[in-house]
């Protein structure tokens, strides 16, 4: 548990730099490199993420290891590790030719960029490729630290290489080294960083990998498992990963950028409501195997301190969202609140089910989850390729709106048929009070909003401080338990220990 609180502690100081920082340096980012370089960037960047799946493997490491450890296997560790990086070696050979494939096709694949992009394009797509066949035999060293409840060490690894990319993009922009800069940079840290896990897992951890072992019933169960969680992934990239693909088939490079900020806002509350994903791998596989407290209340715990979270960030947002956007980007951005705000909407529902997700690989409830995402896949490109002909970024963030209503709708009959959470029961536990708390602080952001005459940074900070008081009374007062109040003072306490 001292683990989880410095972690969480840890992630959440990484996701509150990353957040400001990207908010502070994209526009500036934007007029340095200008609009149509920074769709390129999103766009390379986005076909990478496509490509560079894990297969599954490393939420299996997370999954089996946990799994082991709560049940006594330490045994089966080192050669289910020896097992994995040999799979992942080949992995890596097999995307590394599919990309060379994929370069040697962009013309025709991205028929709709200009002759003066597609060089760019090019340059950009090779440097992300080759860094990110280098770093992904690597990936199971995440799985490794979670389950060895190595929370710290990952989280600040993350935090150093949230630190470091944006300094140093930050030194690149002054220096006007363009566009390609940004993509070494981003290839140069994540390296380091992985090696720096590297070490941390020899060094502080037993889980070292036996290349030499091999048992066929094992490697059936791993390949088994890691084939849905695929089809997971490869869903997961038709959502965002894809739709930068579409808008450039069916709109403009403009489009492109603004559904790229707009995912960058979405990733930005993605990432602050889900620091604490991952860390609860290990407590869930010990409540499966009944040797700690029920899904049900851990869901219902972890839960609302997750709505507290997001639920504040969308309020505000609603409320506030014209004022940032202007701000934020200024003037020509006017569709950027509304995308924005369709991205966001369904993670009010789905973020505090973080244990319910981690529950279904836990249990391995994979093939239910994987048939759910297929459906989730289809609906967004289909609304995709429709939608963004006529409405661009704002039809390209309606369809991904809808489909992930679809996966959570999904998620939900996984976690009453096959975990048997009481859904009723969480969703009166959760959002019950919370519903009205959040319904007053949106009325108190729209009416202040309305009173403060004064524009720009500073009327969107006053308004921002008003909602933020409103709501913390509010939960104060009517929302939170003795527990929550005790799990802030703790974290507090852990982040003290650990300076």
């Amino acid at each position: 548990m001292s683990q989880i609180k410095a972690g969480a502690a840890l992630s959440y100081a990484a996701v509150i730099f990353n957040t400001a920082a990207g908010l502070l340096y994209t526009p500036w980012m934007v007029s340095c490199i200008g609009a149509d370089d920074y769709g390129l960037y999103t766009l390379a960047l986005s076909v990478i993420n496509f490509f560079l799946l894990d297969f599954g493997l490393s939420d299996s490491v997370s999954r089996f290891l946990s799994k082991y450890y709560a049940e006594g296997r330490e045994d089966l560790v080192s050669g289910f590790l020896g097992m994995t990086y040999k799979l992942y070696l080949v992995i890596t050979a097999a995307i590394a030719a599919v990309l060379v494939v994929v370069f040697l096709n962009i013309n025709a694949i991205y028929s709709g960029l200009t002759a003066e992009q597609l060089p760019v394009f090019r340059v950009l797509f090779v440097v992300i490729s080759l860094y990110s066949v280098v770093s992904f035999p690597f990936t199971p060293l995440n799985g490794v630290l979670i389950s060895n409840e190595r929370f710290v060490a990952l989280n600040a690894c993350n935090l150093v290489q949230k630190v470091a990319t944006v300094g140093l993009i930050v030194v690149a922009l002054l220096l006007d080294w363009g566009v390609y800069a940004l993509v070494m940079v981003n290839a140069l840290v994540s390296v380091v960083m992985t090696a720096c896990k590297f070490v941390i897992v020899h060094v502080r951890t037993e889980a070292h990998a036996d290349f030499s072992y091999w048992k066929a019933d094992q490697a059936r169960e791993l390949v088994g498992f890691s084939a849905w969680v695929t089809v997971t992934q490869v869903c997961a990239r038709l959502i965002f990963a894809v739709m930068p693909s579409i808008i450039a088939m069916t709109a403009t490079t403009a489009e492109v950028a603004l559904f790229g900020l707009a995912s960058s806002l979405e990733g930005y509350v993605y990432t602050v409501a889900s620091a604490l994903n991952g860390m609860f791998m290990p407590k869930v596989s010990r409540s499966l195997a009944g040797v700690d407290e029920g899904l049900q209340h851990m869901m219902t715990r972890v839960g609302r301190i997750q709505l507290y979270i997001i639920g504040f960030i969308f309020v505000c947002f609603a409320a506030l969202g014209g004022r940032f956007a202007a701000c934020w980007m200024g003037p020509g951005y006017d569709a950027l609140w509304p995308c924005a705000l369709l991205l966001v909407l369904p993670s009010v529902v789905e973020l505090p089910q973080l244990i319910g997700v981690t529950a279904i690989t836990a249990s391995g409830n994979v093939r239910a989850r994987g048939l759910v995402y297929i459906g989730t896949a289809l609906i967004n490109v289909i609304l995709g390729m429709v939608l963004t002909r006529a409405m661009g970024a704002l039809g390209a963030c309606v369809s991904i709106c809808i489909a992930y209503f679809f996966r959570t709708f999904g998620e939900n009959v996984i976690y009453r048929k096959r975990l048997g959470i009481r859904l009723r029961a969480f969703f009166r536990d959760t959002f019950g009070r919370w519903a009205v708390a959040g319904a007053a602080t949106l009325a108190v952001g729209f009416f202040s909003s309305w009173a403060v005459p004064v524009s720009g940074w500073s009327g969107f900070i006053a308004c921002g401080l008003v909602m933020l008081a409103a709501y913390v009374l509010l939960l104060r007062a009517f929302v939170i338990n003795e527990y929550e109040k005790e799990l802030v003072a703790g974290v507090f306490a852990a982040m003290a220990r650990h300076k």
